[in-house]
């Protein structure tokens, strides 16, 4: 029979193991909508170029930066990352590993050309990122995240202006998503299409859902030399 010293151990070897399994594995993906290719393609593997038909239970901003040009061949973390509520209010997160600025506003890397491609652009990504679930959710439905690009986000503002305007909030209606047909990558307009009748059970998928909307990437850890 083992000791209890042996035993105890084995358990705080576990212990140090467990803080370090989420490191050793992908993050969750089996809740984001992918835009690439001008298809939405769903968590399930199944795609449409759409629209989708959903309702938008909340929302937020995101600002991404990543080091150096960006290749698809070889995709990483960024290197700087905020999200929140408040545009004005952004800063990088705590585990950032090169945080650019104090603030997001007034970061060099947030100005209109500072693309390190020489464009007119910005060298960070300003992003929505939405929680949605389609209008046939129940109380089990796991919500859904979809990034709006930069060439989305004004489109994205105006829709969401106008519903205010109107005294609704976008969980209160349905909505279609649909890809811009004169851009030839992912840009996103929306279009109310009728009114959501399911509002309670909705309202709570979104309480459900922030640590969703609000994960952050898993960012590369620098080398032990």
């Amino acid at each position: 029979m083992k000791s209890r010293k042996a035993v105890q151990s084995v358990q705080d070897e576990l212990r140090k193991e467990l803080e370090t399994l989420k490191e050793r594995v992908d993050p969750p993906s089996g809740f984001k909508i992918s835009t690439k290719g001008k298809m939405f393609t769903l968590p399930d593997g199944s795609s449409s170029d759409g629209p989708m038909t959903c309702v938008i239970l909340d929302w937020v901003t995101a600002n991404v930066w990543f080091e150096g040009l960006y290749n698809p061949k070889d995709v990483k973390p960024p290197a700087c990352f905020a999200i929140g509520r408040v545009v004005n209010e952004l800063a990088p997160v705590a585990a950032a590993p090169k945080k650019q600025s104090t603030l997001c506003k007034g970061c060099p890397k947030n100005d209109w050309g500072s693309d390190p491609g020489g464009g007119k652009g910005k060298a960070g990504k300003n992003q929505r990122r939405w929680l949605i679930v389609p209008v046939d959710a129940d109380e089990n439905t796991m919500p859904w995240v979809i990034d709006v690009s930069p060439t989305g986000l004004k489109h994205f503002d105006k829709y969401v202006s106008t519903l205010s305007d109107n005294g609704k909030h976008p969980i209160e209606v349905i909505t279609d998503i649909e890809m811009a047909p004169e851009e030839p990558f992912p840009s996103l307009r929306f279009k109310p299409t009728s009114v959501n009748d399911n509002v309670e059970l909705m309202w709570a998928l979104k309480q459900h859902g922030q640590e969703i909307l609000m994960q952050e990437p898993q960012f590369e850890k620098d080398e032990v030399a």
